[in-house]
């Protein structure tokens, strides 16, 4: 494709139920022609092909991923897997757990229903831990250190040489998680747009990623790390964006600064924030907009002001209390997802599990809400893109936002409103994500 450079040097090409490891540019890979995986049912990883692989027999392949010495910056297989002691600890808490005496007849009027608590209590309790790491390794994982920071990822080249490379960041209480799903999807070759290289990081402060040690590490202030991921560690001369949430905000100032390199950014999903004065010549969309964002400010964002202002006071009790944690992010996710009432007819529940099982496992509660404080602290701003821009825009998450608003904050080459999905849409709806990401980085080329 003109424009796009993959180096000969690594790919991880799956094709034909074989895991082949070539060479490419800074990370580099012995060359493996005896990686043969087993193809199989699973419903968690889609290959080319219409091939399915199980998350255990993809996992597999980390132990043909050995490093090469002499790369200037590399990135080790990094698969996923919880100790016995850690889940036993889990598990006691759990089974522990001294729940408030409820309101009767709210529901969830004052936050968590507590009849949805327990049931995710006892669900997280009795999950098949062996079972999750497989699903979490179903995507191969990395670790790359760059300027003293380890950065994880979940790296999944498509067997399209042609395809162009897309980074995808979530937001929170979102981790890489949010990208298993629909990683799969955008590798496989398509006739009605192009494929991706798919390279989906956890926040700095998320997961399996460093923890800052030190205030400063704001969106702004991640991006270059992930550009240098793109770049000096994957090789990837040129990329794509996709973001949503907090990730928004990385990709915002990344699309701002490195131009020469990013094809384009996609994004979506509602902000809430007003900031600035509001514009007198509103439209009545935007009228609607600005009085949504404002109710939303007084009955929703109590949250985010929490995080912003004191998220060290609550990490002490997320921290040490796993049914607390589930309450934190189970309301969320419950409030954030499109559903007619049933959150699990919409997500799978082991979706959340997972999550949860990721935040409690890294203790990373602390350091992923700390990001809204280090926003918030931030002097630089919210940066304007200086790269082509798409959206996504969910009508259900939170509420609807006009084109018309955004596009006071810069111009907009791509825009697609759907009916389908909330605030997580690669987790709602990875289907609908992947074809308007096709629409719109094949409108690019």
């Amino acid at each position: 494709m003109p424009g796009f450079h993959l180096p000969p040097t690594t790919r991880i090409a799956v094709a034909t139920g074989h895991v082949v490891l070539s060479s490419m540019s800074s990370l580099t890979y012995q060359i493996v022609s005896t990686c043969q995986i087993a193809v199989e049912g699973s419903r968690f990883a889609q290959l080319p092909g219409d091939r399915k692989m199980k998350p255990a027999l993809v996992a597999a392949a980390f132990a043909c991923a050995a490093p090469i010495a002499e790369a200037q910056m590399t990135a080790e297989p990094f698969p996923i897997s919880f100790p016995e002691d850690a889940v036993a600890d889990l598990v006691e808490r759990l089974e522990g757990t001294r729940f408030p005496e409820p309101l009767e007849g709210v529901g969830w009027g004052y936050g968590i229903a507590p009849e949805f608590l327990r049931d995710l209590v006892a669900n997280w309790a009795d999950m098949d831990f062996d079972a999750a790491a497989e699903r979490m390794n179903a995507v191969p994982g990395f670790v790359a250190e760059i300027d003293g920071q380890s950065i994880h990822f979940l790296h999944l080249p498509s067997s399209d040489p042609e395809a162009i490379p897309l980074m995808l960041l979530h937001g929170w209480p979102s981790t890489f998680l949010q990208m298993r799903e629909i990683a799969p999807m955008l590798a496989a070759p398509a006739g009605d747009g192009p494929a991706f290289h798919v390279v989906a990081p956890s926040l700095i402060g998320y997961g399996y990623a460093s923890r800052p040690t030190a205030p400063g590490m704001s969106p702004s202030a991640m991006a270059p790390y992930m550009h240098t991921l793109m770049t000096e560690v994957l090789g990837y001369d040129r990329y794509g964006l996709r973001s949503s949430d907090l990730g928004a905000g990385v990709a915002a100032r990344m699309a701002a600064d490195y131009p020469q390199a990013i094809v384009g950014s996609h994004t979506g999903g509602t902000n809430p924030w007003l900031q600035g004065p509001i514009p007198d010549d509103l439209s009545e969309a935007e009228q609607a907009f600005v009085a949504n964002a404002q109710q939303w400010m007084q009955t929703e964002m109590a949250y985010a002001f929490l995080h912003a202002s004191k998220p060290e006071t609550l990490a002490v009790a997320l921290t040490d209390s796993p049914a607390g944690l589930a309450a934190w992010i189970g309301e969320k996710m419950h409030r954030w997802v499109d559903h007619d009432g049933d959150l699990w007819a919409e997500i799978d529940k082991d979706a959340v599990l997972d999550t949860l099982t990721v935040y409690w496992m890294t203790g990373t509660i602390g350091s992923s809400m700390r990001l809204y404080a280090e926003a918030a602290r931030d002097t630089s701003g919210w940066a304007v893109p200086q790269v082509p821009v798409g959206y996504l825009m969910p009508r259900n998450d939170f509420f609807p936002t006009p084109r018309s608003w955004m596009e006071r904050m810069g111009p907009i080459g791509h825009w697609t409103e759907t009916k389908d999905g909330g605030h997580f849409m690669e987790l709602e709806e990875p289907a609908l994500v992947a074809e308007d990401l096709r629409r719109f980085f094949g409108g690019l080329q």
